[in-house]
């Protein structure tokens, strides 16, 4: 029996609509390599699910994206529902797709997907969120003060005054949203309102964190119950911050990877960076990005859907650690698989306990 048909999942809405695409490239040829069937599954940027013959030219590196697939979204899920593909391998970064939704989506349809399921995704989509659960568990995080749009607009000085408590400089972010879109550095407290304000255009919850003046490290973790953590990898940003231009625009930023650190310290952040990705209940694969000030590291990111582009440090990570592209993703498919199995065996177990107890009445 051959290996199992793979429905690569990509494009989307979001604005990492093209970096999707490209990502999408990479690990078709990893799983073309692996010897895995590769079924294109593009959502074009209105949202809408396309047929594999419209959305091959973009994975053949024939367009930079995909095309609209015009009219109601609901009717185009039957090029999902049709593919019978054996699995699935998200990678729509960001809104739609990143967040929970297309996760939700697949499990309903019945079908294994490779990453993390619904609830670690909708949490890690969510800064806000991802930073509370991190807090409760013990994982150290930056500081920060947080605002919905209703109680930034009800009492504005209120929270303005709380940031006061915080050095400067700050950063401002949306809660929800990837790529560091309407992330704004803040050097003095007069500039803070208009950037709150700013990031509210993005989420209806804003965060403004303590800047941290140190480095950028990321950390790949793989894994269904026991996680791995890759090697640790340094950004260095060619801007003032690691933002959207910079990741995909100016080509400006340095990735080094591995980075250098102390044996010490290099083992501490591995070892945070899976129970990070453990604490939101995540499985299959994560990117987790934090921020070293001295010795003290701090977790600011987990990315469920990392990018898998030439400059991408997930892959990157995974091959200097002993784990090349095509391994990577036969070990994702075979965790999505066996992540599946053990539902629908909980599943077939709630059923059975129903029907016993039925019997007894």
């Amino acid at each position: 029996m051959g290996k199992a048909r793979i429905g690569l999942v990509f494009g989307g809405r979001s604005v990492e609509h093209e970096v999707s695409v490209t990502s999408a490239r990479a690990v078709a040829q990893g799983l073309e390599a692996a010897g895995y069937e590769v079924v294109p599954l593009g959502i074009g940027p209105d949202g809408g699910w396309l047929a594999p013959d419209r959305a091959r030219p973009a994975l053949a590196g024939e367009a930079p994206a995909l095309p609209e697939a015009g009219g109601p979204i609901a009717p185009t899920l039957r090029h999902l529902l049709d593919s019978g593909v054996d699995a699935a391998f998200p990678l729509v970064h960001g809104t739609w797709g990143e967040d929970g939704t297309l996760q939700g989506l697949l499990e309903m349809a019945g079908l294994p997907y490779v990453g993390a399921g619904v609830t670690a995704s909708a949490i890690a989509m969510d800064k806000l969120q991802t930073k509370r659960v991190l807090q409760a568990a013990g994982v150290p995080v930056v500081e920060f003060r947080a605002v919905s749009a209703v109680r930034f607009d009800a009492d504005a000085k209120a929270f303005l005054d709380s940031c006061a408590e915080l050095p400067l400089p700050l950063f401002v972010k949306p809660s929800v949203g990837g790529s560091s879109v309407g992330v704004q550095k803040v050097r003095g407290a007069g500039e803070l309102e208009d950037a709150v304000r700013t990031a509210l255009r993005f989420d209806h919850q804003v965060l403004v964190e303590r800047g941290v003046s140190g480095r950028e490290l990321e950390v790949s973790v793989l894994g269904l119950h026991a996680l791995e953590a890759s090697r640790v990898g340094e950004i260095v940003p060619g801007a003032e911050f690691y933002d959207y231009a910079d990741k995909y625009l100016s080509d400006a930023a340095k990735l080094i990877a591995p980075a250098e650190l102390p044996d010490g310290v290099e083992d501490r952040i591995r070892r945070i960076a899976a129970e990070a990705f453990a604490a939101i209940g995540g499985a299959g694969m994560a990117r987790v990005d934090f921020l070293l000030d001295g010795e003290s590291a701090y977790v600011n990111e987990i990315n469920t859907v990392p990018g898998f582009t030439r400059i991408s440090m997930y892959p990157r990570l995974w091959a200097i650690s002993g784990v090349p592209l095509p391994e990577l993703v036969t070990r994702l498919v075979d965790i999505a698989l066996e992540r599946h199995r053990e539902r629908q065996g909980l599943d077939a177990g709630i059923k059975g306990f129903l029907a016993e107890l039925r019997e007894r009445a």
